[in-house]
């Protein structure tokens, strides 16, 4: 029986995974002052109200009015009551003002694009993690990519569990992923986060644009780089009754991880110096585990905004893009948008983006 690993999860570049869950505009005030978000409980706060503020928010509530929301919250907030406090973007400090400003409420305004994604996180605590089945799912994503190439398999547009069933000889029961165990990976010492701006820049005919499509701001919790955190993988090897047909070899897995991932952080990595975007990520991964890689060290990607090839086998993507103005999808074997990392929802410089979702397993 295999030894389970010990890893430590280095983050590169910011990730977000997402938890079906926002900031209420109900329970935070922003600090313009700070680039401080502060997280509220909406109870600590309608008990420092007096008779008057309180029909005052009654009203607000039943108009439905987000403007007015905010504005109320705004002004009858008090730094006694206290709260978790987030960094924020210097551009969503500016956003926030801006909606202060508004005059009168419109829904095509900005105030209709102001949620705030929050990233997976305890809610005992507040402290983010890093879901087990995010790790899980990168790692076996490339390791289909390896078995399909092991098989020179290529150009399958039919259902991608068809495929997976092809490459490992069995879906559900028989599915050798059954037998690798991934925890949840908890923070190893202090652990950042901060929210920004997910911004896009499109592919045409193989070029990266240095501006961004029109569209509504996303706004997102993201884990900042630097950040650690720990958790095992325990590769188990199937008893004969299992019927289980392939078996997953740790250092072939492990193997597979760089051998599908590199490739495409280099051409990404590319592209962003391409745009001016620098290479941040490039400039991490050679100071901290350039004699490590492939040995004890083995990139992935997770996380929202991670790209479409990070996610599908390699040789055989066929991924949907969708049209504008109501025109049927195509299918290509590429993605047509990039996603980065900003400080302001339209930055006027592609100076200072990252890529998503960067990160690397260490073996202890």
């Amino acid at each position: 029986m295999e030894k389970p690993l010990k890893v430590k999860l280095h983050i590169l570049s910011p990730v977000h995974i997402g938890c079906d869950d926002v900031y209420e505009p109900t329970s935070f005030v922003i600090d313009e002052r700070t680039n401080t978000l502060i997280e509220f409980e909406p109870m600590d706060f309608v008990k420092t109200l007096n008779y008057e503020q309180k029909n005052e928010l009654i009203k607000v509530y039943s108009d439905d009015n987000l403007l007015s929301i905010f504005k109320f919250i705004k002004r009858a907030y008090k730094s006694a009551i206290g709260g978790r406090k987030v960094s924020i973007s210097s551009g969503l400090s500016a956003h926030y003002k801006k909606v202060l400003a508004i005059a009168s409420y419109d829904k095509k305004t900005v105030i209709q694009q102001f949620t705030i994604n929050k990233t997976t996180y305890n809610p005992q605590n507040n402290i983010p993690y890093i879901p087990g089945s995010s790790i899980k799912g990168s790692m076996r994503t490339a390791y289909l990519s390896k078995l399909a190439k092991d098989r020179n398999i290529t150009g399958r547009t039919d259902k991608a569990k068809d495929l997976e069933h092809d490459l490992l000889y069995g879906s559900f029961d028989k599915d050798p992923f059954r037998m690798v165990k991934v925890s949840d990976f908890m923070p190893a010492g202090d652990v950042k986060v901060k929210i920004i701006y997910a911004v896009n820049r499109k592919k045409r005919n193989g070029v990266v644009s240095t501006m961004a499509d029109n569209g509504p701001p996303q706004i997102l919790e993201i884990i900042q780089s630097d950040s650690i955190f720990e958790g095992i993988i325990n590769i188990q090897q199937p008893e004969k009754i299992a019927g289980i047909a392939r078996t997953i070899r740790k250092e072939e897995f492990l193997k597979s991880m760089n051998a599908f991932y590199m490739p495409l952080f280099e051409g990404e990595n590319k592209v962003t110096k391409e745009i001016n975007a620098g290479s941040i990520v490039g400039n991490r991964i050679n100071e901290k585990f350039k004699h490590k890689l492939g040995l004890t060290a083995f990139i992935l990607r997770i996380g929202r905004h991670s790209g479409a090839e990070s996610v599908t086998v390699e040789g055989n993507r066929y991924i949907k893009i969708i049209q504008k103005n109501r025109q049927p999808p195509k299918f290509l074997n590429h993605a047509t948008t990039f996603w980065l990392a900003s400080e302001s929802s339209k930055p006027n410089t592609n100076s200072g983006l990252v890529p998503f979702g960067w990160v690397v397993m260490e073996i202890l």
